[in-house]
């Protein structure tokens, strides 16, 4: 069973005509490389409008006169659709696949930041919590593609750079929209403005990628998981979600932490998150340049203790070290993304839904309970619960005994393939 795409349609006539192998690959390569630049692309978008949502969170509980704990339901609300359209991503994978359903995705991502903006016009509070859904639905989508199209798009020897190639994308943009964002308020321009200006760059993307064609292989909702206990799901999952949870409560929170513990105004506390996002780039950036000897769990051990440390300076000595977390954490997405891809091959897809529903099911709890906590104890005690998710990461990951310590993603030692294929 095939898509029915422009890409398995040429293929079926180079065969058909005894065309030669060179010009097959040719098509091929072509529409790995297109999944690679749609993916890159798309995350650029994804972190554009992920990364405006802190530093407009002090502006937006001005504009409409809520408390932590409801302004809170802008992120939990967007996680909610998120889990959402995680939970279903087998079934749209198996009916539009990877790379329509990315394309589903760059226009809610517009079409949500849109009325998000809209809402500081006409439509209150009510109109900004339906566009985050909306806007949910489509960073959660996003999530899942974008990482299955680089799985399918990559060679298993380059993936861990292509993914953190990837991720730089994330990098680049979440340091530019802080940026943005504190010399767009300064020249007076208003925050829903930006959102609304944000919300432009993923339909662009749509529009570029009608030059990219569906890859013809098995649908993901025909795969079945290959041995997979749902034991083993759910530790992969805590072992990410718990990590994400940490760094998105220093990411959206960070702007919100230093206005109230350090009489920063909104604007200033914007460049420690640039800064942090820069770091984070920059740990991307190395990754996706070098090779590094290290399994791609050692890698992740390494990052999370080392954010622990930092995270907890940065509360306790100077928030610069909160901006350094950037770098310690940069390294931890990419290789957990490699480590599931090499591990679990074949069954990547299948696994990559599962791990990214229960990021999306903790991110819900987590964005209430930062906004309840904040509410009662004040951010500083609400940003604390950064460490301890972080740390709650790490005693998962220890907890393994040695199950995942060690491996090196080869497949070798989980028995699985270690690649998607690409049947025709």
């Amino acid at each position: 069973m095939t898509y029915n795409s422009k890409a398995s349609c040429k293929i079926r006539a180079y065969l058909a005509d005894g065309a030669c192998l060179p010009a097959l690959e040719k098509i091929l390569v072509k529409n790995r490389i297109g999944y690679i630049l749609v993916a890159y692309a798309s995350m650029l978008c994804y972190g554009l409008l992920d990364n405006s949502r802190g530093p407009a969170y002090p502006y937006i509980l001005d504009r409409f006169q809520v408390s932590n704990q409801a302004g809170s339901m802008l992120f939990a609300i967007a996680s909610f659709a998120g889990l959402i359209m995680i939970s279903f991503g087998r079934a749209w994978l198996g009916r539009i696949g990877e790379l329509g359903g990315q394309r589903l995705f760059l226009f809610l991502m517009f079409f949500g930041a849109s009325i998000t903006g809209i809402a500081d016009r006409m439509g209150g509070f009510p109109l900004l919590l339906c566009g985050s859904f909306i806007l949910g639905l489509g960073l959660g989508g996003s999530t899942l593609s974008t990482n299955i199209l680089v799985a399918f798009g990559t060679s298993a020897s380059s993936s861990r750079r292509v993914f953190s190639g990837l991720h730089s994308m994330y990098g680049i943009a979440s340091i530019t929209a802080p940026l943005l964002f504190a010399v767009s308020i300064k020249a007076g321009i208003p925050w829903s403005t930006v959102i609304i200006a944000f919300s432009f760059t993923p339909l662009l993307v749509l529009v570029a990628s009608s030059r990219t064609s569906q890859f013809a292989h098995e649908p993901e909702k025909s795969r079945k998981p290959d041995g997979i206990s749902a034991w083993t799901r759910s530790r992969v999952g805590l072992i990410v979600s718990f990590y994400v949870a940490g760094e998105i409560v220093l990411s959206s929170r960070m702007v919100f932490y230093l206005s109230k513990e350090s009489g920063m105004n909104p604007a200033d506390a914007s460049y420690y998150l640039g800064l942090f996002f820069t770091l984070l780039l920059t740990g991307r950036l190395l990754f996706s340049s070098f090779h590094f000897r290290w399994s791609s769990f050692a890698i992740m051990l390494t990052s999370i203790v080392s954010s622990i440390l930092l995270f907890i300076l940065g509360i306790a000595l100077h928030p610069m070290m909160l901006s350094m977390c950037g770098f310690s954490m940069s390294f931890y997405f990419p290789c957990a993304m490699d480590w599931i891809s090499k591990r679990y091959g074949t069954n990547a897809g299948y696994m990559m839904t599962s791990v990214m529903a229960s990021v999306a099911a903790l991110s819900i709890l987590m964005h209430w309970g930062v906004g309840t906590v904040a509410d009662i104890a004040g951010a500083r005690t609400s940003i604390s619960l950064g460490p301890l998710f972080l740390l709650l990461s790490l005693i998962v990951m220890i907890s393994t005994r040695g199950e995942f310590i060690g491996s090196d993603g080869s497949g070798k030692k989980s028995g699985h393939t270690p690649k998607p294929s690409y049947p025709m």
